[in-house]
């Protein structure tokens, strides 16, 4: 909502509304003021990323004209939800975390069904497929897309990604019976186990030499692959997919170790940063994101980067990394909104945080793997009664920790962690530990992100 020269304008569109004919009242509208015209805000992107820097906006810009560019036609949904969703636990409305009129009561314009195609930095101009719209702070919170393996036949019928809501819909629709799930990171774990509880007979493949790669070092990621194998589902590793057969939709696939009959292929290699709409003006860091300071800042004035897109600042060494999850791109969208608005926030660093239920056993991972850090780093490993708990040490300093079926203190841990607290032995560690409370003040994330899935690479 604005206010120029008396009048108030609401600029909200519906989807059957003309977002040209949004943007015409507003020019219109601000011809007629006598006032300063509003300060523009383009958000393009309407994840988790996009909408948590609009509302930041709004909050701290109650007159400003904020726009979200969306190439979906929904409301903001939850990918954390979709194998939810999928496996019938949940309704298909129960995955939207905002509705239409969500958009309407924070004065924030929805543009749906649209691409950006280009930015002009010189006169801050937006190119979108059907248009162009101008802008004095732009957010880009494009999000992250599959990455497709150089596999043979991956276009016929029954190939699949597990990525967004149309995703889950055109599985949900399809009538199979066996599927082959290719990656095994969080997406190919959830793909496996909602196929299961669909009926279909699951065979999930992994080329690395363990299940979960980036969220579990061997031990733990072996537990979990027991219990994948105990439930009907058979996880292999150390192989790679080369072919998928069939005239026009799957029939099987070829790996490099066997020929396999299936119905339904499920390609869960991996995510990449979605950066296109600005390719050759934002700098690009090494793995692949925009390259973003602790401020969610580009190399350009005015235009920040927040989410999957963003390579940020790692919370652990301050080093760049790509963090696909919820609740740090939540929080970049927020210091990204009120940067822009004006008012100074500092990203504190990305912390890789994820949870998963493997048919009972309850995996939690927080920081970094073992192997991840390379070598000279040490493992504190404790075991009581069947749970399992795993610490990694960069010198004394405790950077990593994974959790099978052992939840207690693990908000503690968070913050140890966090707060980059020395440790010397596990008896130490855990005799020094004060009231939880005291430090989970210290999460910028929200400790509730320790019960909720998460999703990435």
């Amino acid at each position: 909502m604005g206010e120029e020269g008396g009048l108030v304008i609401v600029t909200t569109l519906r989807f059957g509304s003309s977002w040209k004919d949004g943007i015409h009242k507003q020019t219109m509208a601000a011809g007629m003021g006598k006032s300063k015209r509003l300060e523009r805000f383009v958000v393009i992107g309407n994840g988790i990323a996009g909408v948590s820097a609009a509302c930041t906006i709004r909050k701290y810009n109650k007159e400003a004209k904020i726009m979200i560019v969306s190439k979906e036609p929904h409301p903001t949904y939850s990918p954390c939800l979709l194998p939810n969703y999928l496996s019938g636990e949940i309704s298909r409305e129960k995955v939207f975390v905002r509705e239409l009129s969500d958009y309407s009561e924070d004065h924030i314009q929805l543009i749906p069904s649209e691409r950006a195609v280009s930015v002009d930095i010189e006169r801050k101009n937006i190119v979108l497929q059907t248009g162009s719209i101008g802008y004095d702070k732009l957010i880009i919170a494009t999000g992250s897309k599959p990455t497709l393996p150089s596999i043979k036949g991956i276009d016929r019928k029954g190939v699949f990604t597990f990525k967004s809501i149309e995703d889950a819909d055109s599985i949900a629709k399809w009538k199979g019976s066996t599927a082959v799930v290719v990656g095994s990171g969080p997406i190919g774990v959830e793909a496996s186990l909602v196929l299961k509880k669909r009926g279909y007979r699951v065979l999930l493949i992994e080329i690395l030499n363990r299940i979960l790669p980036q969220m579990f070092d061997e031990y733990p990621a072996s537990l979990m692959k027991k219990a994948l194998e105990e439930n009907g589902i058979d996880p292999a590793n150390r192989e790679r997919v080369v072919e998928v057969l069939g005239e026009e939709q799957v029939e099987g696939v070829v790996s490099d170790r066997r020929k396999i009959k299936c119905d339904t292929v499920i390609l869960a290699t991996g995510m990449r940063p979605e950066r296109e709409f600005a390719e050759g003006i934002l700098e690009v860091g090494a793995l692949g994101g925009i390259n973003v300071n602790d401020r969610m800042g580009t190399n350009v004035p005015d235009i920040y980067a927040c989410g999957d897109c963003a390579e940020a600042p790692s919370l652990i060494d301050g080093r760049p990394i790509l963090s696909l999850l919820w609740h740090n791109a939540r929080l970049q969208g927020q210091v990204a909104g009120s940067n822009a608005a004006g008012i100074p926030s500092v990203y504190p660093g990305s912390l890789p945080i994820a949870a998963v239920n493997v048919f009972g056993l309850r995996a939690v991972s927080i920081g970094s793997t073992g192997e991840g850090t390379g070598s000279g780093h040490k493992i504190i490993e404790a075991r009581r009664n069947g749970d399992y708990r795993r610490l990694v040490l960069s010198g004394e300093m405790l950077i990593g920790v994974q959790s099978i079926n052992w939840d207690e203190d693990l908000g503690f841990f968070l913050a140890a962690i966090l707060k980059k607290e020395k440790v010397k032995t596990y008896r130490d560690l855990m005799s020094s530990r004060k009231p939880l409370f005291n430090y989970l003040k210290a999460f910028p994330f929200g400790h509730k992100v320790l019960l909720s899935h998460s999703r990435g690479l």
